[in-house]
């Protein structure tokens, strides 16, 4: 990591060349897009390394962008006390003249990096070509002068993907456009990196978030060679999966499909068992149903299967290991969703398995070139974590089941079988990367459930303080 930082992890990682000593940065989007965030972020971040900061506005006043910042975790006003930001507003400025209160401010206060917030009101206040093309060498000096960056800010107009800055675009050392589409009625989020002189652009669009209290973060892809060997291998609760899969390993992405018609809820009670026998730590997403609703249908279901239930140690159990969250996939966006669940992972420090339901429900919201590629990054990011996953689904059609089954290191699917007594039962295809496929009979499989239903009881029985 060099001198200076953007504070944001993903960005410092892959751009973070860009931010060296005399260069200059444009962050240019549509308004309310995040572009004072980003700034206010490498302003902040920078001055908690002891480099003062320079932030010159000409729109927005002193006490809305430090109460805004502040909300997103971004405290200007404690390294202002600390002397290492200092805010100026000054008017739109009409004469060039004006510009010695700027170059009056590097004099005496010697930064190391300097915010215009923004450049457009300055560059449209001077008519005279020649004026302006001074004006504009002249930010691209200040880099230079203090030894530091410069960060302009930049409005692009709503409907415009043009900058129209003029030389400006040129001698920049990185161009961030940051941009927020509004589809269905949801807010999507997506940095695009259209230039970065000293560091390879390996993705041109980034999908980021602004969130209280963390502020502004972006969701790079994990490359493929950053993804260990999955190495820590997992217990299964019943002789018959020992015998067909022999172990799972933390870092594999399980795909569970059930019929749609007939949603089979057994399989709660084996991914239960799996996190029993191995102590695990699991967050359950469900796209379907309320963390009550589906706290109650794995209560349901081990008391079904079980012998002996204890209704009370169970629950304790569910409580002490489970976390439960549930999102609308209709209410957020692809990227949103992304960022609400890799944030709410991230703050969780002890998780070792997360469970998604109804995953056919958010590959339905988006068209299936954005989806696609979103879920195989996020896949990866939880297998790079070493993150046991689980994904169930109601099937949707062959064409999906490929899809979820090709990114996935072991596939369990239930295929309804005609009736006996009028009663339908069910077969499942198990299969697992590297292995040959099985299939299990329902009355196989529904051994393999009392099995783990004893294991689950013997092992919440065990617990000393129970």
């Amino acid at each position: 990591m060099g001198q200076y930082i953007f504070g944001i992890d993903d960005l410092d990682k892959f751009y973070g060349d860009v931010l060296h000593p005399g260069s200059m940065i444009v962050i240019a989007g549509h308004p309310g897009s995040g572009k004072t965030t980003l700034a206010s972020s490498i302003c902040y971040t920078n001055a908690l390394k002891g480099h003062k900061c320079l932030y010159i506005s000409l729109q927005e006043p002193k006490e809305k962008l430090f109460g805004v910042m502040k909300s997103l975790g971004i405290d200007l006003e404690d390294i202002e006390l600390k002397g290492l930001l200092r805010f100026i507003k000054l008017p739109i400025i009409l004469d060039i003249n004006d510009i010695e209160d700027i170059s009056r401010s590097l004099l005496e206060y010697r930064p190391s990096i300097v915010v215009i917030d923004s450049i457009n009101a300055l560059l449209q206040s001077v008519k005279d070509d020649a004026k302006r093309a001074w004006l504009q060498n002249y930010f691209y000096e200040i880099s230079k002068v203090i030894n530091g960056i410069i960060i302009l800010i930049a409005e692009v107009p709503w409907g415009e993907e043009k900058i129209q800055l003029g030389s400006i675009e040129f001698v920049s050392d990185a161009i961030f456009i940051l941009k927020h589409k509004v589809e269905r009625g949801i807010l999507n989020r997506i940095i695009e990196i259209r230039k970065a002189r000293g560091a390879p652009i390996t993705l041109a669009e980034i999908p980021f978030s602004i969130t209280q209290d963390i502020g502004l973060k972006v969701w790079m892809p994990p490359l493929l060679e950053e993804i260990p060997p999955a190495e820590i291998e997992l217990r299964l609760p019943c002789r018959l999966l020992e015998k067909i899969l022999g172990h799972l390993h933390k870092g594999h992405v399980v795909y569970i499909e059930y019929p749609a018609h007939a949603r089979i809820v057994d399989n709660a009670a084996l991914i239960l068992g799996i996190l029993a026998v191995n102590n695990l730590k699991a967050i359950v997403i469900s796209y379907k149903y309320s963390p009550e609703t589906a706290i109650d249908i794995i209560d349901r279901v081990y008391r079904m299967l079980s012998t002996a239930p204890d209704e009370n140690a169970i629950k304790k159990f569910i409580n002490e290991n489970i976390i439960l969250k549930s999102y609308n996939p209709f209410a957020y966006g692809v990227y949103r969703l992304l960022s609400e669940e890799l944030t709410l992972i991230k703050r969780m420090l002890t998780i070792d398995s997360i469970i998604f339901h109804g995953v056919e429900l958010p590959a339905l919201v988006e068209p299936k070139h954005v989806y696609i590629p979103m879920l195989y990054n996020q896949l990866n990011v939880f297998r790079k974590q070493g993150v046991l996953v689980f994904r169930m689904a109601s099937y949707i059609n062959e064409e999906w089941h490929n899809i979820f089954s090709t990114i996935s290191d072991v596939v369990i699917r239930f295929k309804l079988t005609k009736p006996i007594n009028g009663k339908y039962r069910y077969r499942l295809y198990v299969w697992r990367r590297g292995s040959h496929p099985y299939m299990i009979t329902y009355d196989e499989f529904q051994e393999c459930l009392k099995e783990t239903c004893k294991t689950i009881d013997s092992i919440i029985r065990s617990k000393k303080d129970w």
